[in-house]
């Protein structure tokens, strides 16, 4: 991610509940505070000097700059979160600034349902009443460690070295955080967009939008149920009602060269603002599209790209299932350097187009940190013909190494191309989308020597939801032309779900990702992938895959040559 929305280096765990209350410590005569240094301090823990600011926690273990930093524990929307069997309270603008809400406290505990011991819940539960804080007391519980009322905070909040106008900075930002609910949001309506680009395969992107299509109907119906009878159940949904919105969904389809995208993205948001953008299927690097997102701060959630933007990807506003090509190259790589009798030399070929061109980069540099020795002759080709001479000349030659292929866009006229090459090489390695084409066309000795990169689950396992979800896509008369496909953009769409059930009227982008963080490992795998899961900042679900060969005999036509690879 860019600029002051990078997360800093991790920190220990015991630092992360930062800011039960952010104050200064005696009465002062503060200065505008710059909401800019504000927001330096609360990511980095930097004063306006670009020194690290030191506190104590605890009582004795100190800590400085950013081992302590707000956002790992308050998070980037300041909603809070649960670290380390605590509580961590909401400390954005209009909750921070205001007497606290008991009512908020309590809903609380339904947003972080993972196993807590007792003395979170404990916490939970605590009406924790108390005036608004004003730059004084602000002042006075983050450098002392006591609120409005005169309490004591928990020991773990760190006690701050801070001065008056870091402070001014501090509340400047602070005021800001939160502080307006977010684009895409109208008084019924909450509006959401999904991709899709005009090269996409048409039937895949087909598949995508009526599932989609299909989840925003089952949504909306059941919303109107819900709003059309108010007063059932009063004590309950009362208290939920101006949390209820209609969704809307906007396709933005993008044409032309991927350089003109950024522009297109921004006339259809010009025209109507969404809220988030929600799977959706593109040709071509994501790069461009994930961009745009991180400078409006549009939550991209699971878009289906094998070219996903893996730089600066930390905190960004892009969310994937795994990281593509390029995490298959590593794999592969990680898998050769592993084989008992590892290849003295390596061949690779890559079509000049960026599905050729990303994993064949990604291949040499993890070759060159795993085999530096091994020589690895990498060679580019423009089309089929100069593909066909390549692979003649290597078949005429006595040099039987290995051979990395990477077929690009074109996957199955190469894959044809390969497998009338005659080549006897020791080892072919592919890409997980030349798997289809090379099951029709491999035999012999081409299919015993293939391996192929797998970043999603052996068709053998069993996850009992991808049959729930089956389920559900056939009760409403969803046809499944592409399961992989169609089941990952449902687990896009019930995260979505998830989130804005959670956010109740709080219509903040950064915690509708912090909620996404929080459920995404929870009971929502559909089966495509071993395990989903998020970390705070992180942007990929899924950090490995198999290496597997062709094998008509086992459920799937494929079995693992590997365990699951975490380059």
């Amino acid at each position: 991610m860019h600029g002051f929305w990078r997360r800093p280096a991790p920190l220990f765990l015991t630092v992360c509940l930062l800011i039960y209350a952010i104050s200064t410590a005696t009465a002062a005569n503060f200065v505008d505070g710059d909401v800019d240094a504000g927001r330096t301090l609360y990511w980095y823990g930097l004063n306006h000097q670009g020194e690290p600011v030191t506190a104590t926690a605890q009582g004795d273990i100190k800590f400085s700059g950013t081992q302590f930093s707000c956002v790992s524990c308050h998070r980037p929307s300041g909603f809070g979160s649960s670290e380390g069997g605590h509580y961590v309270p909401p400390i954005s603008g209009p909750k921070i600034f205001s007497p606290a809400e008991a009512d908020r406290v309590e809903r609380f505990k339904e947003m972080f349902q993972e196993s807590q011991p007792s003395s979170f819940w404990a916490q939970v539960r605590e009406p924790r009443l108390r005036p608004a804080y004003d730059e004084n007391t602000l002042a006075r519980a983050l450098r002392d460690g006591i609120n409005p009322k005169g309490e004591q905070l928990n020991p773990v909040m760190p006690r701050y070295d801070i001065g008056d106008r870091d402070m001014a900075n501090l509340v400047a930002f602070m005021q800001t955080l939160s502080a307006d609910i977010d684009p895409g949001v109208e008084q019924s309506v909450i509006h959401f967009a999904t991709v899709i680009t005009e090269d996409a395969d048409e039937a895949a992107g087909d598949a995508v939008f009526q599932t989609i299509q299909t989840f925003f109907k089952w949504m909306n119906k059941d919303t109107e149920g819900d709003l059309d009878h108010p007063t059932f159940s009063p004590g309950y949904r009362s208290t939920f009602l101006d949390a209820y919105r209609r969704w809307e969904l906007h396709v933005w389809k993008l044409t032309g060269a991927p350089e003109t995208w950024p522009g297109q993205l921004a006339e259809y948001y010009l025209q109507q603002p969404v809220f988030a953008v929600v799977s959706g299927l593109t040709r071509g690097p994501w790069k461009r599209i994930g961009d745009f997102c991180d400078q409006q701060r549009l939550p991209c959630l699971f878009p289906n790209s094998e070219l996903p933007r893996l730089s600066d990807v930390e905190y960004g506003y892009s969310l994937y299932f795994s990281g593509g090509l390029a995490l298959e190259a590593s794999a592969l790589a990680s898998y050769i350097s592993q084989l008992p009798q590892r290849p003295e030399q390596l061949t690779q070929l890559w079509h000049s187009d960026p599905y050729g061109e990303v994993p064949a980069k990604a291949f040499a540099r993890a070759m060159a940190e795993l085999m530096p020795e091994t020589v690895v002759e990498s060679q580019a080709y423009s089309d089929v013909d100069e593909l066909h001479a390549t692979l003649a000349r290597m078949a005429a030659s006595s040099n039987k190494g290995g051979l990395v292929l990477w077929p690009g866009e074109n996957i199955a006229t190469t894959i044809h191309t390969l497998a009338q090459s005659g080549l006897r090489a020791s080892l072919i390695a592919l890409p997980s989308n030349a798997l289809s084409a090379a099951k029709n066309v491999f035999v012999d000795v081409m299919r015993e020597r293939a391996v192929f990169a797998h970043p999603y689950e052996l068709p053998s396992r069993y996850h009992p939801r991808k049959f729930r979800v089956r389920a559900w896509m056939h009760s409403r008369r969803l046809k499944v032309t592409h399961p992989r496909l169609q089941y990952q953009t449902y687990y896009a769409l019930t995260l979505l779900q998830y989130g804005l059930v959670h956010l109740l009227s709080d219509f903040h982008r950064d915690y509708l990702i912090e909620l996404i963080e929080h459920e995404a490992e929870n009971r929502l795998n559909p089966g495509t992938h071993p395990s989903l899961a998020l970390g705070p900042g992180q942007r990929i679900a899924s950090k490995g895959a198999y290496v597997v060969a062709i094998d008509p005999g086992e459920k799937g036509g494929i079995k693992a040559l590997s365990d699951w690879i975490v380059p």
